[in-house]
């Protein structure tokens, strides 16, 4: 954000404060300004905001390098929106950039009205932080590398856990109970579907029972330090029958095959094109209903997109995920997923569960 210093910006969103400062917790709103970060806050989380300073839990971070900034603290009486036009006015700022990423549209609304008010005009923004968030530096990496580790840990303990008469909410919770002992939480809703409910690509856990000749899928993820990781796998349960296997195969070939297409200038379209094409020739084009993939960092969904549709570049440390599946309705589904970083010439699989 090397023009941070030029535009002054207010960074509201969760995710991006994160982002910035490295902050866990939510509850302030940050105001660059030159060579100042206001950090807006109420009362109530002054205090933690204070202790989480002392201890670099708040820092500056993905900020100009070249910028030495200093922290101020600004507790507002009622409203944040005030406290920001406050020191617009202090500062002369007469065009404040607002990173509009999540913010509530009455919260912008309001605030929109509080600058107008002063004359200040309101740039509605939400690209650049998102478009420094696509790559990752050497912390990130390492903290969805060790994400990465944790749910791949997790289901391999999982798999060798589930027998018959589990119901999909007792694999659930055992998950959940998992994470728990590794201090993670999970990234998202943790999917297990079994039977004709994996054919059901968002399916809810539920009461049914896994049977003696049945398919499991799982789709799970947990965070470290701020960071997702994303794992699908299918198995069987019992001997597979030549439909499962056939199936299980084709998405595998269609995982594999796009994942050794990932390198730095490769169009995400073509690598979705590589999975899909694998599945079309097999004659279950219509069964494949999303993308392949997705970015993975502080959200589990974020740029770039691994779709046909998809106008985005790999570059290198973008983390991706490549995810093919087929559903067959009222039968079954198989979805394989892998968490993957672009490295310089190609790719790392950062996930390693097995299949």
């Amino acid at each position: 954000m090397s023009e941070t210093k030029a535009n002054p910006i207010l960074i509201v969103s969760t995710k991006n404060l994160s982002y910035v400062t490295g902050a866990d917790f939510e509850g302030f709103w940050l105001l660059i300004c030159e060579n100042t970060i206001y950090v807006i806050t109420s009362k109530m989380i002054e205090g933690q905001i204070v202790q989480a300073i002392k201890e670099s839990k708040i820092s500056p971070r993905h900020l100009n390098n070249n910028i030495r900034y200093k922290i101020e603290i600004v507790t507002a009486d009622k409203y944040f929106a005030d406290a920001v036009v406050d020191i617009c006015s202090q500062k002369n700022i007469k065009e404040l950039v607002v990173d509009i990423t999540d913010v509530n549209y009455s919260i912008f609304q309001f605030l929109s009205g509080k600058l107008k008010e002063k004359e200040i005009i309101l740039c509605a923004d939400d690209k650049t932080l998102a478009e420094k968030r696509i790559t990752k530096d050497d912390e990130e990496i390492k903290n969805v590398q060790v994400a990465c580790d944790i749910v791949s840990e997790v289901f391999n303990t999982i798999k060798r856990k589930v027998v018959p008469g589990m119901t999909e909410l007792d694999i659930h919770f055992e998950i959940e109970k998992e994470f728990a002992m590794r201090h993670v939480i999970q990234s998202f809703k943790t999917i297990v579907a079994t039977g004709p409910n994996s054919a059901n690509p968002h399916h809810s856990s539920g009461t049914r029972k896994v049977e003696e000749k049945d398919i499991v899928l799982i789709d799970m993820g947990c965070v470290y330090n701020g960071y997702c990781s994303d794992l699908t796998r299918t198995f069987f349960i019992g001997e597979p029958n030549e439909e499962y296997k056939k199936i299980w195969n084709t998405v595998k070939l269609a995982h594999d095959t796009a994942l050794n297409e990932v390198k730095p200038g490769m169009n995400a379209a073509d690598i979705d094109m590589f999975a899909r094409n694998i599945i079309v020739n097999a004659g279950y084009g219509e069964k494949f209903i999303h993308t392949t993939g997705h970015g993975v960092g502080l959200d589990i969904h974020e740029a770039p997109s691994i779709g046909k549709k998809s106008k985005d570049t790999l570059s290198k440390n973008m983390i991706i995920t490549i995810e093919p599946g087929i559903y067959l309705d009222g039968k079954f589904g198989v979805r394989i997923e892998d968490t993957v970083l672009v490295t310089e010439n190609n790719f790392k699989t950062l996930t390693s569960a097995e299949y």
